[in-house]
């Protein structure tokens, strides 16, 4: 990256906008996120431009970064609070009888023998989908998969998990 000088902020934006995005999508694996913390990064700028900083791409692309990493930390805080996250069977069941709660604890165990059961790569996209709350995109990309082949994998192993649970009947 070099350390190119612009004369303002706005001129930066418009050489250098389409780059940032792009590189804040691979920070961010999602591209209107990442247009979102361009965005943001420029308004950061633009309200500092009263003090003497010197407009360059270096420290521009150092704000973006700055920004992602705030916005990982943020979800992973968020997520770690809230519990309600968890899938129905893995959360505290309240009922009113032991026979109910028996219930509950064999669906919970079906459950989890079906993950099991799994295909390894199908167990994968479950797990880093539903557990590590993932995206699809993120998934995939860990993976080393498509995509659509990460929403065929998970669509095809809720079919299987609901077959096994018997919700229908």
């Amino acid at each position: 990256m070099n350390h190119e000088h612009y004369d303002d902020w706005l001129t930066l934006y418009a050489d250098q906008r389409r780059s940032l995005v792009d590189y804040a999508t691979k920070l961010t694996g999602l591209r209107d996120v990442a247009e979102d913390m361009v965005q943001e990064a420029f308004t950061i700028c633009l309200a500092r431009n009263d003090r003497d900083y010197k407009i360059t791409k270096v420290f521009l692309y150092t704000v973006v970064k700055n920004l992602v990493r705030n916005r990982h930390r943020h979800l992973g805080v968020r997520r770690a609070g809230h519990p309600e996250d968890y899938p129905w069977w893995a959360r505290y069941q309240r009922t009113g009888t032991p026979e109910a709660q028996v219930l509950i604890l064999e669906r919970a165990r079906l459950a989890a023998r079906a993950i099991e059961e799994l295909p390894p790569r199908t167990r994968a996209v479950v797990e880093l989908y539903r557990f590590e709350g993932l995206t699809l995109q993120q998934t995939a990309s860990q993976l080393g998969i498509s995509v659509a082949t990460a929403h065929r994998l998970l669509k095809e192993a809720m079919e299987c998990l609901w077959d096994r649970l018997d919700f229908d009947g």
